[in-house]
Formats: structure tokens, sequence, C-alpha cells
């Protein structure tokens, strides 16, 4: 049989980082008893009328135009018409011609080392589902609608991708993307970004498309990989067999690691789309999208050379751009205090093992930004030891607390007083006449021993260089004293 090729396209779905769902003001995600965050129009109770989500708007309109879109001026929502029972309306609300943004791509580096541009065909707005509880103990369906009516974009790629190396690429770019740009909180656990992956095979190097299954709501890439390597050998097979490819849509079992059909795969018309009449044309600004332009990041190849210029490890800046919760925070951080190395370090050795312990995302933590940035200019001014700071730091984080006030408080702020530190040093010697006898026969690694003793008695308050300083002073004038 002829050699045959995957060919691969996705559907990707994240939900927008607003406070309010999209067309009514209930509450879009977060913790809550099923049904609680459920108005008359996310319900689709008769005559409830939509009211569109300006902020979702702005979020699409910033996807569009990181992704190299182009953002329509002008675009309309539609009523996508099937029937689920998580679907209140009786219609999805949808975009269909034109959308919020059209073209667009990202670039991928593959194994070889070579650029692949996956190109984009579209990107529109919409409004959630719903969610089925199946309970089997009582074979029963539940439906909590919290969910429906919270704002998505769909991303629609061209069927550029040939691998499910290529497609969980390109969705963890996409993921870093969207969420550093804050358009999505892009929490795969929760449903905040997920995608459906469309698949064919085709003779190798032919124009001609084969027969495409479709793959609904995966939300991890591991289950990606595994959907796309089944359905692969899945199609493979039945060809092989002589047989033709169904075009379904279908459900992948993790559990199994296998697909399944859900129904026949529906086409654009089979959802009877017309033009929502209860919404007016959605008008993006030429005002807006100039501000949205300026306000987007730095691409992350040029990030990385800035981190380097900065003299940051590479292991930091790996972790910052893999994690773009945590390359915003050391954003902010880097606006209050321009110490890029000391705040690297106290997001290194304290930060992040706290973050993940307490399994939060950074923009989720109580220590903000700034009382970051604060406690590292603190360290470098001399203001506060670093032993104070590493201690402290457990309370600021559980609390959120101003470093500057937890310092004061507690009487921490680094001693620079001459006499203070004279006075601790004497009675270090004093206690430790040994050590101080190793230190002048020429041992001087003690005198770091006895800096730590200082340290300890002063409550790491003193400062560290100051206080080798008396003690070498001291040790030095003992010395003079000694009979030869």
């Amino acid at each position: 049989m002829t050699n045959l090729e995957p060919v691969i396209g996705l559907e990707v779905h994240a939900q927008l980082n607003t406070r309010t769902k999209l067309f009514c003001s209930c509450p879009a995600g977060g913790e809550a008893l099923p049904n609680e965050n459920v108005c008359e129009v996310c319900s689709g109770q008769p005559g409830a009328l939509p009211r569109l989500n300006a902020k979702a708007v702005e979020l699409a309109a910033k996807a569009v135009l990181a992704l190299d879109g182009e953002v329509s001026p002008f675009s309309l929502f539609s009523r996508k018409n099937y029937f689920y029972p998580d679907l209140p309306n009786g219609f999805q609300t949808s975009q269909l011609d034109p959308p919020v943004g059209l073209g667009g791509g990202l670039t991928l580096t593959l194994a070889n080392g070579q650029e692949k541009f996956v190109r984009l065909n579209r990107i529109h707005m919409e409004d959630d589902a719903g969610k089925c509880l199946h309970d089997e103990k009582r074979d029963k369906t539940l439906i909590d609608l919290n969910r429906a009516g919270t704002p998505l974009i769909e991303i629609v790629t061209e069927p550029d991708l040939s691998s499910s190396v290529e497609a969980i690429d390109f969705l963890k770019k996409l993921h870093n993307l969207l969420v550093r740009l804050e358009v999505t909180r892009g929490r795969l656990e929760e449903g905040e970004f997920r995608c459906d992956v469309n698949i064919s095979l085709k003779p190798v190097g032919s124009p001609t498309l084969g027969v495409r299954t479709e793959i609904k709501n995966l939300n991890s890439f591991r289950f990606v990989g595994q959907a796309i390597e089944f359905e692969i050998h899945r199609q493979t097979a039945i060809y092989a067999a002589g047989g033709q490819v169904d075009q379904e849509t279908l459900h992948f079992d993790s559990l199994k690691g296998e697909t399944r059909p859900l129904r026949t795969k529906e086409e654009a018309h089979d959802y009877r789309y017309f033009p929502q009449p209860d919404l007016p044309p959605v008008i993006v600004e030429p005002e807006l999208i100039a501000r949205l332009k300026e306000s987007l990041p730095l691409p992350i190849e040029k990030i990385n050379e800035r981190y380097q210029n900065m003299g940051l490890q590479e292991d930091f800046i790996a972790s910052l751009t893999a994690w773009p919760s945590a390359l915003n925070y050391f954003e902010e951080a880097l606006t209050f205090y321009p110490g890029p190395k000391r705040v690297a370090v106290l997001m290194t050795e304290l930060f992040f093992p706290a973050a993940r312990q307490n399994n939060l995302e950074p923009s989720e933590t109580l220590l903000r930004p700034a009382h970051l940035a604060k406690l590292a200019r603190f360290i470098d001014e001399g203001r506060v030891s670093k032993n104070v700071a590493y201690d402290i730091f457990g309370d600021l984080f559980a609390s959120g607390s101003d470093p500057e006030i937890v310092i004061k408080a507690k009487g921490l702020s680094l001693v620079t007083d001459e006499e203070a530190i004279t006075a601790w040093a004497r009675e270090v010697i004093e206690a430790h006449p040994l050590e101080a006898q190793k230190y002048n026969n020429g041992q001087t690694k003690v005198l770091s021993f006895l800096v730590g003793q200082v340290m300890r008695k002063s409550q790491g308050t003193a400062d560290p260089k100051s206080v080798s300083l008396a003690l070498r002073q001291i040790l030095f004038e003992l010395n003079e004293e000694l009979p030869y």
C-alpha cells in the first residue's frame, strides 16, 4: 500500500481571563456550588437579552495581534444551532463570518533545527456550554450551568501539522504565549485551555487530503499526544485492510488510551448558522488596536537575549520562559527594583519552592512582586542581612506582608553600629580562645566560624562585613600583645 502521512489541524479553545461571563454579569470561573453563578441570560430564559463583555473583546483582539493575525474592525456573532442538555439556549453564540481575527501563526523549531510556520485560519469568540455530570450510581445525568456563558476564543489552525510531537510543541508554545499575555489563566485541569484535533491520512506527497476525524475536548498535552498516535495507527490499519475511514467525531478514553465514536462529523451547514439578532456588530476601534500593539510583550527569543545580557543563569531563564506566570511576576518585580540578579536568586531559592509546595501560580500568591523586590533591595542595600531575609520569607509568603513592616516590628534591621558589633566580637573571642589562637597561628579559615557566632549572637542583624572587620582588628590587637 502507498505510504501514508498524517495531516493534523487543531481547534484550540482558551477561556478568556475575565471576571464575568461573555454576555452577563455572572462570575466566570472560580469555585462555586453547582448552578450558583447562573442568571436569566446564561440559563437561557425566554426574553433575556445578552450584553457583550468589552474586556473579552479586548483580550481576543490582543491574542490575534500577538499571533500576527489581522483584527477585524467589524465582526458578527451568530447562533450555532444544535441541541445538548448543557446548552440552555438550544444554540451556542459564536462567530462565523467575519470572526474577530484572521490569519497569523506560530513558528516551531523542529528536532532537526529547521523552522516550521504553522498557519492560523481564524480566531473567533464564543460562549462555553455548561457541564453534564454523570452519576452512574443513581443512573442520572446532572447539569451544572456555572460554566455556561463563560467567554472563549477558538483558535483554528490550517492542517499544517504532521505529527503528535509538532502538535504538542504548538500547543505548549501557544499556551505559554496566551498565559504570558494574561489572555487566559490556561489551567488545563479546569478546562481553561483545551483542544479538538482533526486528523487525516494521505499518500505521501499527495495534495489531496484524506477523510478526517475529529477528537474532541482534550485538556492535557499528554492526552493529545496519545490520542493522535492512536488515531494515526487506527486509520492506517483501516486503509491497510482496504477499508475507508468514516468522517466522525471521536472521544478519547484516557484510561484505555483509545478513541471511540461520538457522532457523525458535522459540517458548518449542519449548524444552520444565522446572525444573532440580539447582539449588535462587534466594532474594534483603531485606537484600541494601537494600544494593544504597544502593550504586547517581547517575543520569547528577545526575552532570552535580554536576560542573558543581564547576566542571569541559564537555568533561571529556562524556568521563566517555561512558566509564563513566573515570567510576568519577575518582570513586574523589576519595575519596583532593577536588581535582576538578586530578585532571580530570591525567586529560585525561596519563591519557586514555596509556590510549588502550595500548588500556586506566582500570580496567585499573597506575596506581591513589589514586596519581593523590596526584600531584594534591602539585602543589596545592606538594610537587612541575607540570613534574616531568608528567615522571614516564610512569613512574608504566607501573609503577603510588607517586608519593611515585618523587619521593623521584629527589630531585624541590619546593625552597622561599630560599638555594638565590636562588643559582640569581643564576647565571641573571649568565649572561643582556642579558635582565636588558631587564627593567629595562621588558620584563617576559622574566621568564618567566629563570624557565624557573632551573627548568631546578634540574631542575624549584624552587618557581616562589619563583623569580619571587627574580628580581624581585635584578633590583630591580641596577636600584637602576645609575648614572643
